[in-house]
């Protein structure tokens, strides 16, 4: 039995699975039960023991559904999941200290409600996004892709050029000025995104939605210190005086849990590592307190420590403040780990949406073919696995 087996077996939790697909290889020096966090970590969000499943929609069978005013959930994919234990023990505090080898792998989903609202945050039908070919013609990156965004967190994985990131450019309105971008619907909370003005747009963008890119060196501004790049960040969206948005900033700077803010308000981003710059980025897209929240590979750059951490602050301020999230990253094990829902993209298309929880029960080939290439050092590896890729599956 695996660790995360063992850690989910005593938390009363079926094995959600079966196949040890997503199973990380079992550390050679596992960490004994009660370890403190290193001071100065900052604390990792602990999974509730009844969604250690991977399945939040489970989760609900066993215990009454909360309120649901302000949650506005779409209706969840159907799809196989384990049962949860009728009596789950009480849940841990959010700020039990870091996740551990021994611990479950499951972060706090940001809403257990199912129960939808007339109007969800973003909804996507018949996305296309062509750029013009060689020959004269154009060529779809995006083909299709329909999909709707409630309070929720929501994973786009897929190979490199399947079309994730200009699906996130696409809804944010940054798809490059020689692409063509149509879709049947693209609305944000109501407002149509393809036939606002220029205007309109550019309030949206940066205001109630925000996007945060992969590395920050090509992010930040070189010239301008972090401080004076998220005070007109805010500016640019609220009429506020300097001496305010100064201060906001350096509130913004110590929500993401950054030592000595007022210190490094001041610093220009070379000065700076590569994780308090992503987490600066996070500070600058969510000062404005926008609505939704686009994530471009936001972790890739940074080592699996700092990845933890700026993983933690997202999840705790998308929880907090009630925003969707659109999670784009090529690490299937991360994003079945901390999203709700996964949609798996290939060739530009959208081959198979399936929840967090029931990921190891995917059907799609191809999805099972990226499960498949995730490494496992007790298995077998010769020969080595490769991804099967079929002309079908595009059309």
């Amino acid at each position: 039995m695996s660790i995360i087996d063992k850690a989910l077996a005593k938390k009363g939790v079926e094995k959600a699975d079966p196949e040890g697909l997503l199973q990380h290889p079992a550390p050679t020096d596992a960490p004994p039960d009660g370890l403190q966090p290193h001071p100065g970590q900052p604390p990792v969000a602990q999974a509730d023991p009844v969604t250690a499943g991977h399945d939040p929609q489970a989760a609900m069978a066993a215990e009454p559904a909360p309120p649901v005013a302000d949650a506005d959930v779409p209706p969840p994919s159907p799809s196989p999941s384990p049962s949860p234990s009728p009596s789950p023990p009480p849940t841990r505090a959010a700020t039990a200290g870091p996740v551990l080898a021994d611990e479950t792998d499951r972060i706090e989903p940001a809403f257990k409600s199912s129960v939808p609202l007339p109007r969800p945050v973003l909804v996507v039908e018949d996305l296309r996004v062509s750029f013009p070919s060689r020959d004269g013609g154009r060529t779809e990156a995006v083909r299709g892709v329909s999909f709707t965004l409630g309070r929720e967190r929501l994973g786009i994985v897929g190979e490199s050029g399947s079309g994730k990131s200009q699906t996130g450019r696409a809804i944010l309105g940054l798809t490059a000025p020689e692409g063509q971008v149509t879709a049947k619907r693209l609305e944000f909370h109501g407002t149509d995104l393809l036939t606002c003005s220029a205007r309109d747009r550019r309030d949206l963008r940066g205001g109630r939605i925000a996007m945060v890119l992969q590395d920050p060196k090509f992010s930040l501004n070189p010239v301008m210190t972090i401080g004076d790049q998220i005070v007109e960040t805010l500016r640019a969206h609220r009429r506020i005086s300097g001496r305010e948005a100064r201060d906001k900033a350096v509130e913004a700077l110590a929500a993401v849990q950054i030592d000595q803010p007022e210190r490094v308000y001041k610093l220009y981003p070379h000065e700076v590592s590569g994780g308090m710059g992503q987490r600066a980025m996070i500070a600058m897209m969510l000062i404005a307190d926008p609505e939704l929240l686009i994530a471009d590979e936001p972790t890739s750059a940074l080592d699996v420590t700092v990845q933890l951490q700026v993983l933690a602050i997202m999840d705790k301020l998308v929880t907090d403040r009630g925003m969707g999230l659109v999670f784009i990253s090529h690490d299937l094990r991360l994003v079945s780990t901390f999203c709700d829902r996964i949609l798996v993209m290939y060739a530009g298309k959208i081959v198979e949406e399936v929840s967090s929880g029931a990921l190891a029960d995917a059907k799609h080939p191809y999805t099972r073919g990226l499960l498949n290439c995730l490494p496992k050092l007790a298995d077998d590896r010769h020969p080595l696995p490769t991804l099967d890729r079929r002309p079908e599956w595009a059309l």
